[in-house]
């Protein structure tokens, strides 16, 4: 069950990653894309935050794959 929940968390956490730097990609290469976004940088923040939140959660779901929180997930 433990496994199955980190990988759960790990593939939720990739995902949030690859959807702001889709973003972020879009807004620098698509120049359509900024007329519906009148704060450009703004919105780019706003995914670079996100995309900070997803790894810093990354980074710390795997500081915690050992045994310490093992009741968790029985």
């Amino acid at each position: 069950m433990k496994k199955l929940a980190i990988s759960a968390l790990r593939h939720r956490y990739e995902a949030e990653k690859k959807s702001a730097e889709y973003i972020i990609t879009n807004y620098f290469n698509n120049p359509t894309a900024i007329g519906e976004h009148p704060d450009l940088l703004a919105e780019i923040d706003k995914a670079l935050e996100n995309w900070d939140s997803a790894q810093g959660k990354l980074e710390a779901l795997e500081a915690q794959e050992d045994d310490r929180y093992q009741a968790l997930f029985d």
